[in-house]
């Protein structure tokens, strides 16, 4: 056990490591909810179990419904939802300010660039980003290439920008944060099986659930009440017209570029694609000397993200710390990852938790971290 005063993650040890953050679905639950329906079911193990095929556009429809319609990130009508979403609004502003504040005191022979990797679809750091370009002089890097038209290209990953001045008397770097959607985002559209298209939809422009009425119950209410059916001819049952507006409403749900949570993940050409060179520039980024990776919100369960870290490893100036929600969490994520060269941070009592804000103090400000425990397993 290290004492306080030795915490390894705090950004003055950071200041000229390459720098890589893995967030994942916890990083925006404040707001955004999980997959978890309830105590014994996700739309994960309903949407993979044969038993409700039958079902799987009432599915999905819930799971946009509820799951994927507050990724697009605009301030919800329900007022007691409004609270939620500034408050998640302003943990990542700040984290990002601090981020760039971070990149600016770089020593100029080190790139003012950092990496955000996230498996999640939600667009709180584009949002996050926007309203902190009037005040911080920064640029968020999504791998976009075009300006009406925007191409995803993982190329543009490996970009620097300079500002010169008006009479090129000097040269400075303008840091640069790259934002890598591993998972795909409710930006993205397929063009095609190579092309994704990156669009900010106006709040007009979102794909809009239809009305569907099955007695005014949730899909909660009927798992609970075994009412979903294990066969096509009980459970629930659709008009031939609601029917209709469920398959037309699929139909657009497949243009989205997002990874649906089915086992078959990846299956469509464009998705292998971009989700392949995103763990590769995962992988080139942990190879490269004196790195760092930062996790927060991340369960581990993609195998192939658990297995680059696992490799990478091998990289003797590398590290890698994982900041856990719960201190249960830590023993969990070790079932997983078990490796000696991985620090894990978590809190000391066991009620305390590890939020996005409190992820951002530590690292950032504040010297007190009596709060905390960190270990290499």
């Amino acid at each position: 056990m290290l004492n306080n005063k030795d915490f390894p993650c705090h950004a003055s040890i950071l200041v000229d490591k390459n720098i890589n953050f893995l967030f994942g679905s916890g990083a925006s639950a404040s707001y955004i909810p999980t997959l978890r329906i309830d105590d014994q079911n996700t739309y994960e193990t309903l949407l993979t179990d044969s038993n409700f095929a039958h079902l799987e556009n009432y599915i999905y429809w819930n799971y946009y419904k509820d799951v994927i319609l507050p990724t697009y990130c605009f301030l919800p009508e329900e007022e007691g939802q409004q609270e939620n979403f500034s408050k998640t609004l302003g943990y990542y502003k700040s984290f990002i300010s601090e981020l760039v504040g971070l990149l600016n005191r770089r020593s100029a022979n080190h790139i003012r660039r950092a990496n955000i990797f996230t498996t999640n679809y939600d667009l709180f750091i584009e949002r996050s980003a926007d309203e902190l370009l009037s005040s911080l002089k920064f640029h968020l890097n999504d791998g976009s290439n075009g300006l009406i038209n925007k191409q995803l290209d993982i190329s543009n990953f490996h970009i620097s920008t300079w500002h010169q001045g008006t009479h090129d008397s000097y040269r400075y770097e303008i840091p640069m944060i790259n934002l890598i959607k591993m998972h795909g985002s409710v930006s993205w559209s397929k063009k095609n099986d190579s092309t994704i298209n990156i669009d900010y939809l106006k709040k007009e422009n979102v794909l809009i659930p239809p009305e569907i009425d099955i007695e005014n119950r949730s899909l909660i209410d009927l798992i609970q009440n075994n009412d979903l059916g294990i066969e096509p001819d009980f459970g629930v049952a659709f008009e031939e017209e609601e029917n209709s507006r469920l398959a037309l409403f699929r139909e657009n749900y497949n243009k989205l570029a997002i990874v649906s949570p089915t086992k078959e993940k990846f299956k469509e050409t464009v998705f292998q694609q971009h989700y392949y060179q995103s763990l590769r520039l995962l992988s080139y980024e942990l190879e490269k000397p004196q790195s760092v990776l930062i996790c927060f919100g991340f369960s581990f369960q993609d195998e192939h993200i658990r297995e680059i870290i696992k490799r990478s490893l091998s990289n003797p100036t590398l590290k890698v710390f994982i900041f856990c929600y719960k201190k249960h969490a830590k023993r969990e994520i070790k079932r997983i990852l078990n490796d000696p060269r991985v620090t894990f941070i978590y809190p000391k009592d066991n009620e305390d938790c590890i939020t996005f804000k409190k992820l951002t103090t530590k690292i950032f400000n504040v010297d007190n971290t009596g709060d905390l425990e960190w270990t290499s397993l």
